[in-house]
């Protein structure tokens, strides 16, 4: 309350009775159904810090709005959070520097980039609390896939920040159209800034294995996130003949090459 106070006109989005639990237990998308009423005049716009309410109106947070998503609101910053750091409290530029600091110490502290490994998830969405983004490490190519609103509003500064990341030299935009949509946003309409021009391959290493990453491939380009589940299969296929169904950059079966299979096949299915 003392935080948005002197913020005049920021909106208040109050949830039902018995709707709170689950945003409090770290649930970040509060969901239209789980909301009783909207306070505030005039009403916020997609992309509108707003702040979230129990039913007695009392803030539990504070996240970002949509008015056409199912997920209306997603939360940025729970109430005991605000008071421990003010500064980043309703702030959503010095939120993001926050949260991408702490993605590049996590990184950092589990090993990577590392001589055997420059191909990695930076930012995983929720699950470095910023619920819609993206971001995937390939050499010195990043690239940035935005799937939320907000993501879209605060391109420039996410751009910005992440150039700022150690080794980064280019950085790779790609918008989820289809999911942009069913957030209200008609992406045919957006002009492609020349920060996101990259294009052609990049060469990568995963796990001492060589692949050539395509900018313009399925979802970033690299399932980058499957690099532990890759590592496994390598773990399990000595002497074994195995078969890579539907595989995508053959990351599995080459994996499972290097782990010592006697035969290896990788089907690739369009």
């Amino acid at each position: 309350e003392e935080l948005a106070a002197d913020r005049k006109g920021l909106a208040r989005v109050v949830l039902k009775k018995g709707k709170t639990q689950i945003f409090r237990d770290g649930s970040p998308m509060v969901y239209s159904g789980a909301v009783d009423r909207i306070i505030g005049r005039p009403p916020p716009k997609t992309g509108d810090v707003v702040l979230v309410a129990d039913g007695s109106e009392k803030p539990i947070g504070w996240g970002v709005y949509n008015s056409v998503s199912m997920f209306c609101v997603r939360l940025m910053q729970l109430e005991e959070e605000a008071k421990r750091d003010p500064a980043s409290a309703l702030n959503m530029e010095r939120l993001l520097e926050e949260r991408l600091c702490s993605a590049v110490d996590l990184r950092r502290s589990l090993g990577f980039p590392s001589t055997n490994t420059n191909a990695y998830r930076l930012i995983n969405s929720e699950g470095d609390r910023l619920s819609g983004l993206i971001v995937d490490i390939f050499a010195d190519v990043a690239v940035i896939a935005s799937s939320a609103a907000w993501v879209e509003k605060y391109r420039q500064q996410i751009q910005s920040l992440v150039s700022k990341v150690s080794d980064v030299k280019h950085i790779k935009w790609r918008s989820s159209t289809d999911i942009l949509k069913e957030e209200g946003l008609d992406m045919s309409e957006q002009k492609e800034p020349a920060p996101s021009s990259y294009s052609g391959t990049v060469k990568v290493m995963e796990n001492g294995i060589v692949y050539l990453v395509s900018m313009e491939g399925q979802k970033t380009g690299f399932y980058a996130d499957q690099r532990e589940s890759r590592h496994f299969i390598s773990t399990l296929s000595k002497d074994q003949r195995v078969l890579d169904l539907c595989c995508y950059s053959g990351g599995f079966a080459l994996s499972a090459a290097k782990g010592g299979a006697t035969n290896v096949t990788g089907i690739v299915l369009h």
